[in-house]
């Protein structure tokens, strides 16, 4: 008997960058990065919700640390990422949560942030609308090198 499987997806997601394999990175420890009652103290300050700890990770020079939280398991729930300069909480790359975020590292000190967006028609599974931006720490100061996008 053969059963096969198949997957389909709606919309547009485009590929996020690979992650960071190298040695440098494999060189972070936690004591590099956030306390866990720093990131408890970053998350206290988002709009009032239930958020919850996705995922967390760094540049591979250990300098940007990140830690993504979300407020739902739905695809569309708001989520926000808390940024940190080593153990320095740096802020959020925009006022207000977004739904549809994700976070990458990209060579030795920049964190790629790509954002989604629901456009006209789109089901809450499958935004259409997508853009990248670039951020790194600058003068212990969050910097984004791209425009931010404002769906």
């Amino acid at each position: 008997m053969l059963i096969a499987l198949l997957a389909v997806g709606c919309g547009s997601n485009p590929p996020a960058a690979p992650p960071s394999t190298s040695a440098a990175a494999a060189a972070c420890t936690q004591a590099d990065g956030p306390s866990a009652d720093a990131v408890t103290a970053e998350i206290a300050k988002l709009p009032q919700a239930p958020w919850i700890e996705v995922m967390s990770s760094h540049t591979e020079d250990c300098s940007l640390h990140w830690t993504v939280v979300t407020s739902g398991d739905a695809s569309d729930s708001p989520a926000q990422v808390l940024f940190f300069d080593r153990k320095s909480p740096i802020g959020t790359p925009t006022p207000d949560p977004r739904p549809y975020i994700t976070v990458n590292a990209e060579g030795n000190d920049t964190a790629v942030v790509q954002y989604q967006w629901r456009q006209a028609q789109d089901p809450a599974c499958c935004p259409t609308g997508a853009a990248t931006v670039r951020f790194k720490v600058e003068d212990g100061k969050l910097k984004a090198l791209d425009p931010i996008p404002n769906p």
